[in-house]
């Protein structure tokens, strides 16, 4: 009889060999899978680049600028960062070039020393403004900030100079000591302001609702040397976006006129409130009144939004008629 703690050999053998297998399925998938990068592409004088920043990245971007020599823009998309070395690395090379940088969505941690590089930095406009940021904060191992890493790579100092000595120190010092990755310094257009009332912001990392619930700073990107021009850069690929699409479907009709509820069509004061949950909701987003403005409905978080609440609107209407008056942040009623 065997003894359950004491397998026999013939189990030991099987049970060896059922790990060997898994072992090398694993290795042999993980030879399979690409190398990560960011994704690359280039268009005319610009090089956009996304996502997740990797050691390699640094050799590929510069064969790109070899294999195109006419590159005078890089876009940075939607990059939560990565790699700290490399971002220092590729922020160096972008200097060097004197090229533009532009920030399209979100570009966060190492990606922002990226952004930095530029010898002109600008936001784009390829995104809402309340989607648009750069983001900064400290070095981090697991998640936890790292002191050494942060003085060994100089990173006060570096920020500093790629900063063209704009950046405020006491500032500079709270950013790169956040405690958690989750934090951040962000910096978002001026324009910003009409829904968060400040465009800069600083999150500890453990609000519920960012950056609503973030400390909010009374200045702005372009006084701390992170942008050094308010012009926006649009991309060359940006009417293939998501949110440029909405535009294209839906134009704007009143481009200055902020999303105020005393503006709207509607003398109801329920479809007032109701426009303020949503112009706090998140987008995409789409609000409808119906002809008399006595009926409304709205969709968020939902790249269906325009039709959802239009849907919603004539529902309450009893079928009548329903139009859109906003899509994500902007006014599309067409007035008559």
């Amino acid at each position: 009889m065997n003894d359950p703690l004491f397998p026999n050999a013939m189990q030991s053998t099987q049970s060896l060999t059922r790990l060997l297998v898994f072992v090398t399925s694993m290795a042999a998938a993980l030879t399979a899978s690409p190398l990560r990068a960011m994704e690359l592409k280039v268009s005319a004088d610009t090089m956009v680049l996304s996502g997740e920043v990797v050691a390699r990245d640094l050799d590929r971007v510069k064969n790109a600028f070899k294999t195109n020599p006419a590159i005078t823009h890089v876009v940075l998309r939607n990059s939560m960062g990565g790699n700290s070395w490399t971002g220092y690395r590729l922020g160096e090379l972008f200097r060097e070039k004197g090229v533009t940088t532009a920030v399209s969505g979100h570009c966060v941690s190492a990606c922002s020393r990226l952004f930095l590089g530029g010898k002109i930095r600008m936001f784009s406009d390829d995104y809402p403004a309340s989607l648009t940021y750069v983001g900064f904060h400290g070095q981090y191992d697991f998640g936890k900030l790292s002191p050494a890493a942060v003085k060994k790579d100089d990173l006060v100092g570096w920020t500093t100079k790629f900063t063209d000595g704009k950046v405020d120190q006491k500032l500079l010092q709270r950013w790169t000591n956040i405690e958690r990755r989750a934090g951040d310094v962000r910096f978002y257009p001026d324009s910003a302001t009409a829904r968060f009332k400040q465009a800069t912001m600083l999150c500890q990392g453990t609000e519920s609702q960012r950056p609503q619930q973030c400390e909010m700073l009374a200045t702005d990107a372009l006084r701390q040397g992170i942008v050094t021009t308010n012009s926006y850069y649009s991309s060359p690929d940006a009417a293939t976006l998501p949110y440029k699409i909405r535009e294209q479907r839906f134009p704007t009709t009143q481009r200055a006129t902020p999303l105020q509820a005393d503006r709207l069509p509607s003398r109801t004061a329920s479809t007032r409130r109701e426009f303020e949950l949503f112009k706090n909701a998140a987008l995409p987003r789409a609000f409808a009144l119906s002809a008399n403005g006595a009926s409304w409905g709205w969709s968020a978080n939902d790249p269906r939004s325009p039709e959802a609440a239009v849907e919603r609107c004539q529902a309450k209407a009893g079928g009548a008629k329903c139009a859109l008056y906003a899509v994500d942040e902007r006014v599309v009623y067409a007035a008559k």
